[in-house]
């Protein structure tokens, strides 16, 4: 059985992994931490997980064998890092990383550290995105001249999801939901764009609102995000 530790308290972890996890057959929570002791253990104690109040103790649990990180964006590659530097495998919350340099030296430390290292992409693994691809790769609906991908919702200021509005934790759309626009984008056609360009309106805190940009792949496909 494989031992999950948890870094933080988010809503993502309550609602959707933890119970997966506890679904699976082959896991179990072993340990969650948070900055707050108290929410910790309010995650950990349906399960039986020990709860820490920070995150270090549950990187050194030796009945954690894989962490998983939804901390805010900006926190993605040094929680990472240390992780896999404590020898646990990971599964980090989309955005992987804030860019191709921090992806880069994540992917390096997983390569030296033998450790799996995986995004928490679940819109691959879902048998309706898998069709899709597969009928696309067929070539069951032709070659592919373009391609829409939007995820929106309405946003407001509240103090649960500051994130969002903080440039220096990684918010915005594109971040933070644009990322399945992107990587749906790519995945479903299977190749990398060589050309993209990029409109957004910008809040007054320095992150993207809403974002619209175009991806033009070498196959001659155009897709656009939202």
């Amino acid at each position: 059985m494989i031992g999950w530790g948890v870094l933080g308290n988010a809503t993502i972890a309550r609602l959707a992994v933890v119970p997966a996890i506890e679904r699976a057959g082959n896991g179990f929570l072993a340990a969650v931490g948070s900055r707050s002791g108290a929410r910790a253990a309010a995650l950990a104690q349906a399960s039986g997980a020990t709860a820490y109040d920070n995150y270090d103790a549950v990187l050194a649990d030796p009945a954690v064998d894989i962490v998983y990180i939804p901390l805010p964006n900006h926190l993605h590659k040094p929680w990472t890092l240390k992780a896999l530097a404590a020898g646990k495998h990971v599964l980090v919350e989309k955005p992987f990383a804030l860019n191709a340099t921090e992806a880069r030296v994540m992917a390096a430390a997983a390569e030296a550290a033998n450790k799996v290292l995986a995004e928490a992409a679940m819109w691959r693994y879902h048998p309706r995105s898998r069709r899709i691809r597969a009928l696309v790769q067929a070539g069951e609906l032709g070659a592919i001249h373009s391609l829409r991908a939007a995820f929106t919702f309405l946003a407001r200021p509240r103090p649960e999801n500051q994130r969002l509005f903080s440039a220096a934790m990684g918010g915005g759309s594109l971040w933070d939901v644009g990322t399945y626009a992107v990587g749906l984008a790519r995945w479903i056609l299977d190749e990398e764009p060589v050309a993209v360009t990029a409109q957004a309106q910008w809040h007054s805190e320095g992150v993207d609102l809403s974002l619209v940009g175009t991806l033009r792949f070498g196959s001659g496909a155009l897709a656009t995000i939202e």
